[in-house]
């Protein structure tokens, strides 16, 4: 009988976690829902407003946009490019090295 009781109660114990589970996982689906609620809603919006600024008397406005972005990738890509390259030849010299460059020059 013991044994019966010891058994009935692990599976109350089984039950009522599983159900604290699924209520925690409840909870947790609501509150994705709410967050991607919104996030529809807004990519909606966003799209409305592409949708204008592509019209027809806009095009000017995006074009200029555009050429914007474009110029501004090239300038911070080519930028960091030769950047790096004047701090790496910076960086290359001997640490160790107390001698200072016009020193290396009269060598």
């Amino acid at each position: 009988m013991n044994e019966l009781g010891s058994k009935l109660s692990a599976l109350k114990n089984i039950t009522i976690d599983m159900h604290q589970d699924v209520t925690e996982q409840d909870r947790h689906l609501d509150e994705a829902h709410n967050v991607f609620g919104g996030l529809g809603q807004t990519m909606k919006q966003s799209y409305g407003r592409m949708n204008r600024m592509v019209s027809k008397r806009h095009q000017r406005q995006l074009c200029f946009y555009v050429s914007v972005a474009v110029c501004v990738f090239f300038v911070l890509y080519f930028g960091s490019s030769v950047a790096s390259r004047f701090s790496w030849s910076d960086q290359q010299q001997d640490p160790t090295d107390t001698t200072t460059h016009q020193e290396h020059q009269d060598i």
